[in-house]
């Protein structure tokens, strides 16, 4: 007991002499705060927004030939499409409504002729074929957005892990601490560092 209370008069002593080589980091706050951490956060929502967006368009346009769909899928997921483009993708689009249009009135039909049975049998393969492909395409975006969220966490923490260290060595702090774990510090760097990650481009 007499050894413990040795040592930690000990390392008391020692963190009294030299308090101004510690430091503390509030990483909440560089979190909630920093435009650095948001802008990129913004990035990854408009990216989700972008992949829910195409696959609503698609679960709504589902009669479509597998070219035609792979074709509007690219446009949807495509970023800043030119007006030809977007005129394409309106296209597609009219297309799927009409022949859907088309499916719901030959399902209806009492006694189809052979022409109307095999519009009808070419029309219901494309639409199963269809949720087949947007089942498919939705655990692809899926795993696309947790590897892009993993990613950009990894680049962002790694980033703000150097910022905090370039400031702590230009202030000499030998050591910074999470203020998750510290009631209080005198070197609080948490301003500067969302000051510099915010100056970055």
């Amino acid at each position: 007991m007499k050894t413990l209370l040795v040592g930690m008069l000990t390392l008391c002593g020692f963190v009294a002499a030299h308090a101004q080589a510690f430091g503390v980091v509030d990483y909440a706050r560089i979190v909630n705060e920093s435009n650095f951490v948001k802008t990129n956060l913004e990035r990854l929502q408009a990216l989700e927004a972008r992949y829910l967006s195409a696959l609503q368009t698609l679960q709504e346009n589902l009669v479509l030939s597998n070219e035609e769909r792979q074709e509007l899928t690219n446009l949807l997921l495509a970023d800043n499409l030119n007006d030809a483009q977007r005129k394409r993708v309106e296209e597609l689009k009219q297309i799927a409504r009409q022949r859907a249009s088309e499916l719901q009135q030959l399902r209806q039909k009492a006694q189809p002729s052979e022409t109307e049975k095999a519009a009808l049998e070419r029309f219901t393969q494309m639409e199963a074929l269809g949720r087949e492909a947007l089942q498919t395409l939705l655990e692809q975006l899926r795993q696309q957005l947790n590897q892009q969220a993993q990613q950009r966490s990894a680049e962002v923490q790694k980033i703000v892990r150097e910022v905090i260290a370039q400031v702590a060595k230009e202030k000499k702090l030998a050591i910074v601490f999470s203020a998750e774990v510290v009631f209080y510090a005198d070197n609080d760097i948490t301003d500067e560092v969302i000051k510099r990650l915010d100056a970055r481009k």
